[in-house]
């Protein structure tokens, strides 16, 4: 009897290896039981998509494999975001600091203009005012008027 009890643990033992090695076939994979996510893209992910984002709750909490791809999603989302904004910034410094004197025509191109209009600005002034008289003429035109209305 106890050769009969060393070979059935043997042969557990056996299956049991067996089984782990893979060799007891597979168990099968089921459906998830939650609708998978509405997200867009990560590269067309916006603040508003994470606004309306409601996760699935299983039975001890929010699923992990929808948290999973959540987060996996917005963090290739926010490293996109980031490498774009540092080209942009990039691209920022090298306009502004790598020419200096593409700055200063710039400037003096500026200035120029602006310069321009403001003499362009007296002269339709100027020819829309009337001239005023200086004081000395101003006297002899006044004169002038007290001769005329003398004579009436």
């Amino acid at each position: 009897m106890l050769v009969v009890l060393v070979i059935a643990g043997l042969a557990v033992i056996a299956c049991v290896v067996m089984v782990s090695l893979g060799h007891g076939g597979e168990m099968a994979e089921f459906p998830p039981d939650a609708p998978p996510l509405d997200l867009p893209a990560a590269g067309q992910m916006t603040p508003a998509d994470l606004i309306a984002l409601q996760l699935p709750i299983g039975l001890v909490g929010y699923s992990t494999q929808a948290v999973d791809e959540t987060l996996h999603r917005v963090s290739v989302a926010l490293g996109e975001r980031d490498t774009r904004i540092a080209v942009l910034e990039q691209r920022v410094a090298e306009l502004s600091y790598a020419r200096p004197q593409a700055r200063e025509e710039t400037k003096q191109a500026e200035t120029k203009q602006a310069e321009t209009k403001q003499a362009e600005d007296s002269e339709s002034r100027a020819e829309r005012e009337p001239e005023v008289p200086s004081a000395t003429a101003r006297e002899g035109w006044d004169g002038d008027r007290a001769d005329a209305e003398e004579a009436w």
